[in-house]
């Protein structure tokens, strides 16, 4: 009875979509059907593979470099901090021993602040950097779509297109245009 049910339901989803009509043609060119062209954009791609887009990441790849040093220099006088701490626990008097802690605590507060800083300032940054990018990939594939007579470009890199012919993505068009200075 539930097999019935679901043909039932899948015959009448076929019919509502319109998947079952006649002239449907699935070898059609740039995801074409029914007289509408539709094509696609990997915009993550398109920034990583740009040229202003590979030098933004390696500017953000050369701050991360820098913080991370930094980050690490601070975790080792913490594990230097703390093996001390560990290792004279027994020989210390009350007063030391409640100062080195306290000297381990600050640090270990300074480095988690700092990581939190650091993060903030590198998704600031790289938000500045790709913003105006995105922007105007967006206008290039824009006008791509109006010149080549689309009817619509999706965003392949939100997981908005699950399946489109290889003819139909634009993203190299896109990143050619935008290298020429074309937007």
């Amino acid at each position: 009875m539930k097999q019935v049910l679901w043909m039932g339901m899948i015959l009448i989803g076929i019919g509502a979509t319109g998947c079952g009509r006649t002239g449907y043609s699935a070898e059609a060119p740039a995801a074409a059907t029914g007289g509408q062209k539709v094509g696609f954009v990997d915009f993550q791609r398109a920034l990583n593979e740009t040229d202003v887009g590979k030098r933004a990441k390696a500017e953000l790849k050369k701050v991360y470099d820098q913080r991370q040093q930094d980050l690490q220099g601070l975790q080792k006088q913490l594990e230097t901090l703390k093996t001390d701490l560990e290792k004279n626990r027994l020989t210390m008097n009350a007063e030391t021993l409640k100062q080195k802690e306290e000297s381990y605590r600050q640090k270990f507060l300074e480095l988690n602040q700092k990581l939190g800083d650091y993060k903030s300032e590198l998704d600031q940054k790289e938000s500045e950097k790709t913003g105006a990018i995105l922007t105007t990939l967006k206008q290039v594939a824009s006008r791509i779509g109006k010149e080549g007579g689309y009817s619509m470009i999706l965003e392949k890199s939100q997981d908005v297109v699950l399946y489109s012919p290889a003819d139909a993505d634009i993203t190299d068009q896109v990143i050619r245009a935008y290298n020429s200075g074309a937007k």
